[in-house]
């Protein structure tokens, strides 16, 4: 007897440790369109021309689920683990133990993940091409493992395997949701994780750990941190910086240069750059508008200057670079460029419709791509914010994506009273 496991998956986050540290070449897949399915079917695939970007092949559907970060795999093996009985699991021979085992239940279970639900959650890997399974227990384990049964692939022969959608988690609050599923753009399709928020429902705070001006060894802190101090609800990472394990930032660590206003002190940090910051800013007032500025000059040179011009209060701020949309259209490309944004990374951003907040944190697109699925979207304005290994998501309670490194400010999203 066998059946599908939501819970117990906390092993697989440690197989994945030892996943995403492969730096073994393979040779990419070459095949004919006719034998392509049974030789992929419940195989983890790595594009050999997209930096080994790893992808599971699920069995049942025959769709590729992205393997981006350890985070990331949990909620798929979340969503796709099969629990085994311990009477079941042993007529599924281990590697190298010469047994026969059940043909039907081996065929049925080929390239599933199966966890031991009458021990500690124990994980196993059904390699289809033995029907053997190999025990995935530790870093060092799924290393091994990886290096032996891995599949290379190019990008074309990946492109005819179709990537799997995931379905929209229950919304804790009916003005909000999670998802993490795969978005189609005129560029391509992008696994993505977006957090969207009723703007009647929600106000956007703004925050940095150091308390002003900062040049040198800023402070930095969690993202959910900046969540639990304001009593948020969702939030997300904010502008670039110079994180300390970049070797030209050793000068300067955790130090950025966009303006960020500090909600509950009510003042921004990085003001004096205002009147020179040529990059986009978005503001929301204590009515709860939401104001996209396409260069920071055009707020004003000062907190105190834009609320006696305008009469409008300063709530929250924060500006990054380069400007994605704005007033429906897509600006991106005629915004200055540097040669890192046209790279297939981690990317995140924020923007906005009439009635929604979008929090996105895209994988394997560059700048332009980001654009790109916030036009999908249908936000009428966008802005980049930092990606890579400074990324995060917190939404709820608990991270959908953790960022690898602190925070030196963030952007998060607490119930209005």
């Amino acid at each position: 007897m066998y059946w599908r496991v939501k819970t117990g998956v906390l092993l697989f986050m440690r197989i994945l440790i030892g996943l995403f540290t492969l730096t073994i070449l393979f040779s990419p897949l070459v095949v004919s369109a006719t034998h392509f399915t049974d030789i992929v079917r419940g195989k983890i695939l790595l594009d050999v021309e997209q930096s080994g970007e790893a992808w599971y092949v699920y069995p049942t559907t025959l769709q590729r689920y992205f393997l981006g970060r350890p985070t990331d795999a949990f909620d798929i093996m979340r969503e796709l683990s099969i629990g085994i009985t311990d009477a079941d699991l042993a007529l599924i021979p281990i590697v190298g133990s010469g047994g026969i085992g059940n043909i039907n239940l081996k065929q049925r279970l080929s390239g599933h993940i199966l966890l031991q639900v009458e021990q500690n959650g124990e994980a196993w890997y059904v390699y289809p091409d033995t029907l053997e399974r190999y025990y995935l227990g530790r870093p060092a384990d799924a290393f091994a493992i990886m290096t032996e049964l891995g599949l290379g692939i190019s990008s074309a022969n990946l492109a005819h395997i179709p990537i799997a959608t995931s379905s929209l988690e229950p919304p804790l609050f009916e003005t909000s949701s999670h998802r993490f599923f795969t978005i189609s753009t005129s560029d391509g399709s992008f696994p993505i994780h977006v957090i969207s928020l009723d703007r009647e429902a929600f106000e956007m705070v703004t925050d940095t750990a150091e308390n002003e001006d900062c040049e040198s060894d800023c402070t930095a802190q969690s993202l959910q941190a900046y969540v639990l101090e304001h009593e948020a609800f969702a939030g997300i990472h904010g502008t670039y910086f110079c994180p300390p394990d970049y070797p030209p930032c050793q000068s300067n660590i955790n130090t950025f240069l966009p303006p960020v206003y500090k909600t509950d002190e009510g003042y921004i940090v990085n003001e004096d750059g205002l009147e020179t910051y040529k990059r986009p800013m978005i503001v929301q007032t204590e009515s709860g508008e939401l104001l996209y500025f396409h260069r920071a000059q055009e707020f004003g040179e000062s907190v105190q200057e834009f609320e006696s011009r305008t009469g409008n209060q300063v709530h929250a701020a924060i500006g990054n670079w380069p400007s994605l949309m704005e007033n429906g259209s897509i600006v991106v490309n005629e915004e200055p460029l540097e040669p890192s944004f046209s790279v297939k990374a981690t990317r995140g951003g924020i923007g906005w419709s009439e009635d929604v907040i979008f929090l996105v944190i895209a994988q394997s697109a560059s700048v332009s791509d980001l654009a790109g699925i916030f036009h999908a979207l249908s936000a009428d304005f966008a802005m980049n914010l930092d990606g890579g290994g400074s990324a995060g998501l917190f939404y709820g309670g608990s991270y959908k994506v953790e960022p690898g490194r602190l925070l030196p400010n963030a952007i998060v999203f607490r119930k209005r009273l």
